[in-house]
């Protein structure tokens, strides 16, 4: 009977420590668990934070150098067409004539159609609103009719949005490869390609300028901290793009980006 008893208590208290040890388990993986996924979290919050800040200080620089290609164009469209309206309208003032008159309106409807248009390439809304691709083709226009080249623009397959905000920064990109080709290509002509696949989207921008040294513009880049045309790369990365770009001293240049969906 003593034996029996002890057996029995020995079996309650072998039971009860193995019962502590394993609620010990569970709780200490549970904490473990819970301490893993508040580090996760943290990390992730962190992430996000240090993302958002990237992609803000790039659409910041991108719309500065936006803002200062619009500046440039409002003092060379713009001044010139205010100009010629200011001498039209005192040559009507001396001597007034149907034609100076007529040519007059004409005109004042181009500095009118140059300022909707520049106000609506600023308009960061309205191109979250009507799409990067629209955007895109309404920019190229734009830009047909000041250079007056062919700008031609090519759209293959299903299109889809890759998120506004990643939009607007590929906007501004393509932008900034567009003055660079105003400013420094002499190009008579833009072909630009806009390809959607399955999981990405490609976009192809050519011109037939003078085109430049790679490896030069390179190394000038590292050495004067230049945000020209190589410079697009480091902000392509932002949005998960790549970017390689192909010239050559009088044969033009091309752009290609690749964006992951």
């Amino acid at each position: 009977m003593f034996t029996s008893e002890s057996e029995i208590i020995l079996t309650i208290i072998v039971s009860t420590i193995l019962l502590l040890l394993f609620s010990g388990a569970i709780i200490y993986f549970l904490f473990k668990y819970q301490r893993k996924r508040y580090f996760h979290q943290k990390e992730m919050l962190e992430l996000k934070e240090s993302f958002s800040k990237i992609l803000l200080n790039s659409k910041i620089q991108i719309q500065e150098q936006t803002l200062d290609h619009i500046s440039k164009e409002l003092h060379s469209n713009i001044g010139q067409l205010a100009s010629l309206i200011n001498i039209n309208l005192s040559e009507i003032l001396h001597n007034p004539n149907k034609e100076s008159i007529l040519e007059t309106k004409v005109l004042t409807k181009s500095l009118i159609s140059e300022l909707k248009s520049i106000s609506t390439a600023l308009n960061t809304d309205y191109i979250m609103k009507i799409g990067f691709e629209k955007a895109l083709k309404n920019e190229l226009n734009r830009v047909s009719k000041i250079m007056k080249y062919p700008v031609n623009f090519k759209v293959l397959g299903n299109s889809f949005s890759i998120g506004p905000e990643r939009e607007i920064i590929l906007f501004r990109l393509c932008q900034e490869v567009i003055n660079n080709i105003i400013q420094y290509a002499q190009a008579s002509k833009i072909d630009i390609v806009l390809e959607y696949n399955n999981d990405s989207i490609k976009l192809v921008i050519e011109d037939n300028g003078v085109g430049f040294d790679t490896d030069l513009a390179r190394e000038n880049r590292d050495k004067n901290s230049s945000t020209g045309l190589l410079n697009i790369s480091k902000r392509a990365k932002v949005i998960n793009a790549k970017v390689n770009i192909v010239s050559k001293l009088n044969f033009g240049t091309k752009v290609f980006l690749l964006i992951s969906r």
